[in-house]
């Protein structure tokens, strides 16, 4: 979380810790924050998800000439707010 915190994406956190993908990064992510309680997973939570939106915005402003790959991005990043969602309930 420390990373995170520190502003870093999945893919270098990944290298970071020595994870061989970014999404291996993402799932201990989660699952420190599944580990959370009360008020500071919440405050967790929203942080990733204001990362969340601060992703998007970037990947319809750079991914607007190539819509298909824009709706493969979003669609990823749709998946990534259900997960923080379940978690934030």
């Amino acid at each position: 979380m420390a990373l995170r915190d520190a502003g870093k994406t999945y893919a270098a956190v990944a290298s970071s810790l020595g994870f061989k993908r970014a999404v291996d990064a993402q799932a201990a992510v989660l699952r420190t924050l599944r580990q959370r309680e009360g008020e500071e997973r919440t405050r967790l939570v929203q942080r990733e998800c204001d990362r969340l939106d601060q992703l998007e915005t970037r990947i319809r402003t750079r991914d607007a000439a190539d819509p298909d790959k824009m709706e493969r991005r979003l669609l990823a990043l749709a998946k990534l707010r259900d997960k923080l969602a379940a978690i934030g309930s």
